[in-house]
């Protein structure tokens, strides 16, 4: 086939180029390829043929890329001296936004520490729930100087809905009592708290433990007490992680001590 007439180009300043013609020579060109069938015993064409295709569009992009070039020359010229200025004005700007920032924190310190007070004031009533639930519960946004004293009464709102469902969970008598407050003060959501007393139930009743033995278990007095490592069990696990998490669960509700390594 005809060498594609765009290669004569090459030298030419692309800011002169009629892109109009060359776009409709072009297709002319092409659709003389598209309607062509290659066959084994016309390979060599097609490999001429692919020769050419790339050679015109090189071309193109080379002259593309050149123009580019020239055009950003400008450009480039000026952009450290941009730069330059732009890097003076953030020394500044971050030295005394560190200034800034460093007020904020302390400003809001001050307000978290206003909110405790007044939390510890009226979360007696969670008892020793009160304490790992005052991260849970403290709203960021009070801590904001404009938010005031709004604090008060959406936390005491929030210290009796977190009372009621603790009073909930509480009422199930659960023989996981403590696995499932665990898992409240962490999530602060009663219906994950209640899967997980589901949870412990079910495998306790798949392990033939049932309801009456976690019953009486549960009865019997929890107490903190330090592991005599030279008394102690060692004792290993081999299971998925679901079921190494159930037995530590029901472990806990015995009053067992475990130490992960």
């Amino acid at each position: 086939m005809n060498e594609l007439q765009i290669v004569n180009l090459e030298h030419s300043d692309i800011t002169t180029w009629d892109f109009d013609g060359l776009k409709e020579e072009l297709s002319r060109a092409l659709s003389v390829y598209k309607t062509t069938v290659y066959t084994d015993d016309t390979i060599k064409m097609a490999k001429d043929d692919k020769a050419k295709l790339a050679k015109a569009k090189k071309i193109v992009e080379d002259q593309r890329k050149a123009f580019k070039a020239k055009c950003m020359e400008p450009y480039d010229a000026i952009e450290p001296q941009v730069k330059e200025l732009v890097a003076m004005i953030e020394e500044q700007r971050v030295a005394i936004d560190d200034v800034v920032k460093d007020y904020t924190d302390r400003q809001k310190a001050e307000k978290e520490a206003k909110i405790k007070a007044f939390y510890d004031k009226k979360a007696h009533v969670l008892g020793d729930l009160a304490e790992p639930l005052f991260e849970k519960l403290l709203d960021q946004k009070w801590l904001s100087a404009s938010s005031g004293n709004k604090y008060q009464e959406e936390l005491q709102i929030k210290i009796s809905e977190t009372l009621s469902d603790v009073r909930t969970i509480l009422a199930m008598e659960s023989p996981f009592v403590e696995t499932v407050l665990e898992k409240y003060v962490s999530t602060l959501s009663l219906d994950e708290a209640k899967a997980k007393n589901e949870e412990l139930i079910a495998a306790a009743n798949k392990a033939g433990l049932g309801q009456q033995t976690a019953k009486i278990v549960a009865s019997a007095p929890v107490k903190e007490q330090t592991i005599d490592t030279e008394n102690g069990i060692l004792v290993k696990m081999y299971g998925k992680k679901r079921q190494i998490t159930q037995v530590m669960d029901f472990a806990k509700t015995l009053g067992v001590k475990i130490e992960i390594q």
